[in-house]
């Protein structure tokens, strides 16, 4: 038989966008338009994937300002391209070269909410932002707030700030102190004493068997 027709898919949603744009048919996308961030994550919760809100949850969904300048909401999930395709997230342009659909690590993802776009780092298991095993860990022990939110279980909130707050970051926010003094039972001067941090990360490391990693995504500090 001879001749035919080739057909090429897109891998992705972001692929699908750039395609449709680039043959001028980006018009014709159907943008998704969240109401509130709650439906987000009516939205995420309802679908199959599996999601964490790694941090800074405590007043989502419903008592934090939704604007572009004020909130970023940090993920970890199972499959990245399935939850920015639920989310239908954006990679900003001016991102476009280092980001993760591109072949580099920049995970940011927009997503439109109350008409304003919102920021979302989507880390997936794999990634290196945490041990892997680790990462699987953290969504299998995950839990649902009494707000209606998958959150990671104490001990994992706990460990995960510690080790972002002094192996992804040079200096630790007042933020992560309360967080450190509430569930850690910390005193505020050993929340903000690096190697006491460091000697309580190690032993919870070792005992899990988690190693430290440095992470894809070359914005994320690494013993900074």
């Amino acid at each position: 038989m001879g001749g035919g027709y080739s057909i090429h898919a897109t891998d992705n949603i972001q692929e699908c966008k750039d395609n449709m744009k680039a043959l001028m048919l980006h018009h014709e996308y159907q943008h998704r338009h969240f109401d509130t961030l709650r439906r987000v994550f009516d939205v995420l919760n309802f679908s199959e994937s599996k999601y964490v809100v790694l941090r800074n949850f405590e007043k989502m969904p419903d008592n934090v300002a939704v604007d572009s300048n004020h909130l970023d909401v940090d993920l970890l999930v199972d499959d990245y391209y399935e939850v920015k395709r639920i989310l239908d997230g954006d990679s900003p342009q001016h991102f476009w070269s280092v980001s993760y659909e591109n072949g580099e690590h920049r995970v940011v993802n927009t997503v439109s909410i109350g008409g304003h776009g919102v920021n979302f780092d989507v880390r997936h298991v794999g990634d290196n932002y945490l041990d892997k095993q680790w990462q699987q860990d953290i969504l299998k022990r995950r839990f649902s707030s009494r707000t209606g939110i998958y959150i990671p279980s104490e001990e994992d909130h706990l460990f995960s700030i510690i080790y972002h707050a002094i192996i992804q970051k040079k200096v630790i926010s007042d933020t992560y102190v309360k967080v450190m003094t509430k569930i850690g039972n910390f005193t505020a001067a050993q929340a903000r004493d690096k190697i006491f941090l460091r000697g309580e990360l190690d032993s919870f490391m070792e005992r899990h068997g988690y190693e430290m990693v440095q992470p894809n995504d070359k914005t994320v500090g690494y013993f900074t």
